[in-house]
């Protein structure tokens, strides 16, 4: 991972918005993208990306996860052992205390259903990660980004998207899991390009876990924690961040488990990167949480400073300051500016127009190039730079 030591340093979370005819194929196609066309196909919309991102003033960049149907649900098509049945997952507490909101967003508190796993996990289709890689390497060549990073499902949230009725115990799950998706982690860390590992599953009690109390939630939460640890035992921590968050969608948001009764869990994960929601209206207080808790020396934060549920583009100067708490809190050099979570493949309810999430992507690279300003007391030489530190 990138650090600076002389301007706020700009990031996302993983998905952006694809073609529409490019995310109707991958669905339709139902597993690996094989053919020719629509591999060539995904070449282009990964450079478009790439370029777009940067365009904006993004300073760490990704693929925008255009090869993939899905922000996790992607290792279905990637691995063996992840067909069996449908089974439920419980949707949303909060459907139950307001289910005229749920009606009107098109949902309710049905369960949702995902493919359990039912057999031994294997790679089906290794090469799939191999695209992703060069496809990535390929489209940031010459571009001027600081740093370029690609998203994996952890193997809390993969255990979590697919049931487990295979193996004897959820542990038992939980180390098949790390020790397949450890190649998949191994090979982006090797290429050069930050692992995120994005983290749901350390957060969202209500959905995955709702007769949890929370106490058993942090034991949970820790044996997660131990798993993911696992499977990135051979890559250095400073190549690594996680992404925890409460979900991506809109939603009531009154039973989220507040960041201080998780927080020194979250620190014992390995990875360098802490990225965590940071600018909605549950979760904005918790700028102070590290006012209380120290990060520690060798961590970097990566607080959302922009909210990818609403379709208010935020000020810049709002950014800023979001910015400048954090930094004044643990230490200017040590805050990457980002978004709360990914935008999503497909133009969502929230933000029906994707010229929305660039718009807003540019009022975070906007709000950072103030807020190091004010920090610096210096506007940033280069929205830019090839540097590898500054």
């Amino acid at each position: 991972m990138q650090v600076s030591s002389e301007r706020i340093l700009t990031t996302h979370i993983g998905s952006l918005p694809q073609p529409g005819e490019l995310h109707a194929r991958l669905e339709a196609a139902g597993g690996p993208a094989t053919t020719r066309e629509l591999d060539e196909e995904i070449v282009r919309a990964v450079k478009a990306s790439v370029r777009q991102q940067a365009s904006v003033g993004l300073t760490v960049v990704n693929d925008g996860e255009q090869s993939k149907s899905n922000w996790a649900g992607y290792v279905h098509d990637r691995l063996n052992g992840l067909s069996g049945e449908n089974l439920p997952r419980p949707g949303p507490r909060e459907a139950l205390d307001f289910p005229d909101y749920y009606r009107s967003q098109g949902s309710s508190a049905a369960a949702v259903y995902r493919p359990a796993c039912n057999g031994p996990l294997s790679w089906k289709d290794f090469s799939a990660v191999e695209k992703d890689i060069a496809n990535l390497k390929a489209a940031s060549a010459g571009v001027e980004v600081r740093d370029v990073f690609m998203s994996s499902s952890s193997p809390g949230n993969v255990s979590n998207f697919h049931p487990n009725r295979y193996y004897p115990s959820e542990e038992q799950y939980l180390q098949a899991i790390a020790d397949v998706m450890q190649r998949e982690y191994e090979a982006v860390a090797a290429a050069g390009i930050v692992l995120q590992l994005d983290c749901p599953d350390l957060a969202i009690q209500t959905h995955y876990f709702p007769d949890a109390t929370d106490e058993e939630f942090r034991k949970i939460v820790a044996v997660r924690i131990e798993a993911l640890n696992y499977a990135t035992r051979n890559i250095a921590p400073e190549s690594m961040r996680i992404h925890i968050c409460w979900g991506r969608a809109e939603s009531a948001r009154i039973y989220d488990q507040p960041l201080k009764n998780l927080v020194d869990l979250y620190l014992t994960a390995r990875p360098q990167g802490l990225s965590v929601v940071g600018c909605n209206g549950r979760h904005e207080y918790e700028w102070r949480v590290w006012q209380e808790v120290k990060l520690p020396d060798d961590k970097v934060l990566i607080p959302g400073v922009i909210d990818n549920t609403s379709g208010i583009i935020e000020h810049p100067e709002t950014v800023a300051e979001r910015i400048i708490r954090y930094a004044d809190v643990v230490g200017r050099e040590r805050v990457i500016a980002s978004v709360n979570c990914g935008f999503g493949n497909v133009v969502s309810s929230e933000l029906r127009d994707e010229r929305v999430v660039w718009a807003k992507l540019k009022a975070l690279a906007d709000g950072a190039a103030l807020a190091t300003e004010k920090l610096w007391g210096r506007t940033p030489r280069s929205r830019h730079s090839k540097a590898r530190r500054d």
